[in-house]
């Protein structure tokens, strides 16, 4: 391969991976998010619950039941949520078992994946933990 091909292949490999990278760890700042599955189960959309990465580290949602409330980080990939904290109304007992599994997902994600209007959080072990699709996308 001569030095110019070289040159240019390295070139793209390096951009492609900067590209994936960027794209991989896009800040959630700003955003508000769907869960579509917690662990493996699907989330009914009849729920109405979302999360919003809001400014200052702070996070709201709502499971379809409660109100929620936590503090995050989230930078380079990697994002720490908790504990989270609901108001305190009491729903049908499936949504209820929901809104449990999501906010302990939340506060167990470890790292996250941004593709466009998909974002994936992982836990500790690298699990996908919770999936969400994008609300505010245009």
């Amino acid at each position: 391969m001569s030095g110019k091909h070289l040159h240019t292949t390295a070139a793209l490999c390096a951009a492609s991976w900067l590209v994936s990278s960027v794209a991989g760890a896009a800040p959630l700042q700003g955003s508000e998010w769907s869960p579509l599955r917690v662990i493996d189960d699907a989330v009914p959309e009849t729920y109405g619950a979302f999360v919003r990465f809001m400014s200052k580290g702070r996070l709201a949602g709502h499971s379809g039941c409660n109100r929620l409330f936590a503090e995050y980080e989230a930078a380079d990939g990697q994002i720490f949520v908790g504990p989270v904290a609901a108001t305190r109304m009491y729903c049908d007992p499936a949504l209820m078992a929901f809104e449990g599994a999501f906010a302990s997902a939340l506060e167990g994600a470890r790292t996250y994946r941004r593709d466009g209007a998909a974002l994936v959080l992982f836990d500790s072990d690298g699990q996908p933990i919770l999936e969400l699709r994008q609300n505010d996308w245009d």
